[in-house]
């Protein structure tokens, strides 16, 4: 399939840039979130950590074991919390990075140019912010219907890879709408976008979370890449990337 070959290339193309030294600023953004949000789920765990009261009496002793159990839920959901959080923020407080590090990717591969400022810089937030509620709401309402489903006939066992699948094509339409916003997509035509290619945007969903689930390293690395990665991708799904590129990715570099 066209897609697998437009991912593999996109793959290529997107370490070789990074190895050379090109992109590596955009790094730094979500480097100082991540080290952020790593400090939260420390202070998370030192926390859990340093509950363990013993008594010489075993009915206390009960007691103190069902308040630990309650206290090691809320700090997993926390933790569950401060996780999804994160990724919220990388696809909406780091937007503005991403659509510059997608318009100069873009504009290096493509040859085309593209119009900022401070409108656009708002603008873009904006979109952003309402396409993820989009997609949150739209994930959250698809995972609803088949845990019915799930539910009614039996089909639980395979959860956990629905569930997985499902986020991973969300997120792939994520980042996507960074290259459709540059050419002037409406939120509805993303739409279409995303589900007229499935295939394309599990791909690169799935590579964002599994890049994602690397201990420590994932966390800042993710965004940036999968942001390249679907930024060529796009190009090569609109046939705008340049012949003289295309001939550069696979036979010089």
């Amino acid at each position: 399939m066209n897609t697998i070959s437009y991912h593999f290339k996109a793959i290529l193309k997107t370490f070789d840039l990074i190895v050379k030294g090109n992109y590596l600023l955009f790094f730094v953004p979500g480097l100082i979130i991540s080290l952020f949000f790593i400090w939260l789920e420390y202070s998370a765990s030192s926390v859990d950590g340093s509950i363990g009261y013993v008594s010489d009496y075993s009915w206390i002793n009960s007691i103190i074991s069902y308040i630990d159990t309650g206290i090691n839920k809320s700090l997993s959901i926390l933790v569950y919390i401060i996780d999804q959080l994160y990724i919220f923020i990388i696809l909406t407080v780091l937007s503005p990075f991403n659509t510059y590090l997608g318009e100069k990717l873009d504009s290096r591969l493509s040859g085309n140019q593209f119009k900022g400022g401070l409108i656009r810089f708002v603008n873009d937030f904006i979109r952003m912010v309402f396409v993820v509620i989009i997609a949150l709401a739209l994930e959250f309402a698809i995972m609803g219907v088949y845990a019915f489903f799930s539910w009614v006939l039996g089909f639980s066992f395979l959860n956990e890879y629905v569930y997985w699948v499902i986020s991973a094509f969300f997120f792939g339409f994520s980042f996507y709408d960074f290259a459709l916003e540059r050419y002037e997509t409406s939120v509805f035509g993303t739409l279409g976008f995303a589900f007229r290619k499935p295939l394309t945007m599990l791909l690169t969903g799935a590579l964002f979370m599994l890049i994602y689930a690397i201990p420590y390293i994932g966390i800042p690395i993710s965004p940036v890449i999968i942001l390249m990665v679907s930024t060529i991708v796009y190009l090569h799904h609109t046939k705008q990337i340049k012949v003289q590129t295309e001939f550069t990715l696979t036979h010089n570099e």
